[in-house]
């Protein structure tokens, strides 16, 4: 009887500190599938709230989170990304009204349309230098998004891309941005001024600075272009009566921007004049280079 008792013992030992170790470290929120020896995230389980999805498993690569993966999870609130990933599908975190901000891995190359539409909640949100197109309704009625960095490599903004963020105040758009999509930024009713660039070259239909009021849509209450004399934002601005702010064309080489991420233009004249000096300067300490030499001699 003893002896049982001492081997029911032992069984159990075994069963509270090993078993139970390993469904620790196996347990997971996420479904995944492996092909062609690279991993893809598919879907999650239960209600989670954090989720961290390795760069590995089962010693492959994760490079993809596909479309509809964590489609209306509204518990999760934070979810890291590893720097392996390279696709999020369309819709992928749609209507995740919890999650809080998100950081784009490095090496993301494309996110899918309506990515994080309806994630009321998101107030952080950094997009990486690999991202060319910012998508259809990508970031649409995230209500809590205040602020956002448009990255150098962005050339495109679809369609409804930030339709509805109407937290929106400060939006800083990239030198490479060359169309901006119907309704890219449609009832962003915080955001009272956009500098946009000289690489801007067509406009969708109320591409920003409207709204709607009383049914009908509108300009933006005391909203505003700011922009280069003679671009196609100045002729957007007048097309559609929305003030706008314009300035000469800066020197590139020694171009500035003030904190509306606007270029302070600095005058040719001052810049040929700098030359000029600089010019002088030389030549006259080689003179008296020379000078000192022969001195020695």
């Amino acid at each position: 009887m003893k002896s049982k008792i001492i081997f029911i013992f032992f069984i159990t030992l075994i069963f509270c500190c090993c078993p139970i170790k390993a469904f620790a470290e196996e347990k997971q929120d996420f479904c995944y599938t492996i092909i062609n020896e690279e991993a893809s995230i598919i879907g999650f389980e239960g209600e989670p709230e954090y989720i961290v999805i390795p760069a590995e498993i089962e010693g492959v690569p994760v490079t993809e989170i596909r479309d509809n993966a964590f489609y209306e999870c509204r518990t999760l609130k934070q979810i890291m990304l590893p720097d392996s990933l390279k696709k999020i599908g369309h819709h992928c975190f749609y209507e995740c009204s919890a999650l809080e901000g998100i950081e784009l891995p490095e090496y993301v190359s494309e996110i899918g349309m309506g990515c994080f539409s309806e994630c009321s909640s998101l107030s952080y949100v950094s997009i990486p230098d690999s991202l060319e197109i910012l998508p259809d309704s990508c970031f649409r009625n995230c209500t809590s998004l205040a602020g956002i960095i448009i990255p150098q490599n962005i050339t495109e903004i679809e369609k409804f891309c930030f339709s509805g963020c109407t937290s929106l105040s400060d939006v800083s758009l990239s030198g490479r941005i060359t169309g901006i999509g119907d309704y890219a930024f449609f009832m962003c009713d915080s955001l009272k001024n956009l500098y946009i660039p000289e690489s801007v070259k067509s406009f969708g239909t109320e591409a920003i600075g409207f709204t709607v009021s009383d049914t009908e849509h509108s300009v933006v209450r005391d909203f505003s272009v700011s922009g280069c004399k003679n671009s196609h934002a100045e002729k957007y601005a007048k097309e559609n009566s929305i003030s706008f702010s314009g300035q000469a064309k800066a020197v590139p080489a020694f171009s500035l921007k003030n904190p509306d991420n606007a270029p302070i233009t600095i005058p040719k004249i001052f810049v040929t004049a700098g030359v000029f000096f600089f010019i002088v300067a030389c030549v006259i300490a080689l003179r008296q280079h020379f000078k000192s030499k022969k001195r020695h001699h």
